[in-house]
């Protein structure tokens, strides 16, 4: 009877085994080392903090502009943004702005003056600022999943308005 110890009886498993085998044995052994012995680093969480974004509105067409001001779109009160056709929640109307359409009307004596554009009765250009909670991250401020940067296209809804702007501020 022949005596076979364990080195042997190893030796000539590995020989019996193909290179494909040899491969997947040497693969699931390196993987199974790396996880156990390579726990993942913690990820850091964002931190939160408060943020400031003026929204511009040019050329809002409204029957009535100042009623709409007063009930539609005031200071004090919630609205859903929209950042890049990405829903990103209710946000506080900080304040709101209503700003002059003008128009350059050249004088006799050669001077220049802004008088409001008799055109635009039913326009008006409007700067929203906005407040909320925005997360710090390595390139820069989130809104949600929207990075906030001047130029960003942004959408503001609310019980009887929806409009499009443009960020044009942001302030942390």
């Amino acid at each position: 009877m022949v005596n076979l110890n364990f080195k042997s009886r190893l030796r000539s498993l590995i020989i019996k085994l193909s290179s494909f085998s040899r491969r997947l044995v040497l693969v699931s052994l390196l993987t199974n080392v790396s996880i156990f012995c390579y726990p993942p680093s913690s990820l850091a969480q964002p931190t939160s903090k408060p943020v400031e974004i003026d929204l511009f509105v040019q050329g809002l067409s409204v029957r009535n502009p100042k009623s709409f001001l007063e009930q539609g779109l005031k200071a004090g009160t919630e609205t859903n943004i929209t950042l890049k056709n990405q829903p990103e929640g209710k946000i506080n109307i900080k304040s709101v702005k209503q700003i002059p359409i003008t128009i350059s009307v050249p004088q006799p004596d050669g001077s220049v003056k802004e008088l409001p554009d008799p055109k635009q009765n039913f326009r008006m250009d409007i700067l929203i600022t906005l407040t909320g909670q925005a997360n710090i991250q390595d390139k820069g401020l989130y809104l949600g999943k929207s990075r906030l940067k001047i130029g960003t296209p942004a959408e503001i809804e609310g019980f009887n308005y929806l409009t499009r702007a443009t960020v044009i501020d942001v302030r942390s």
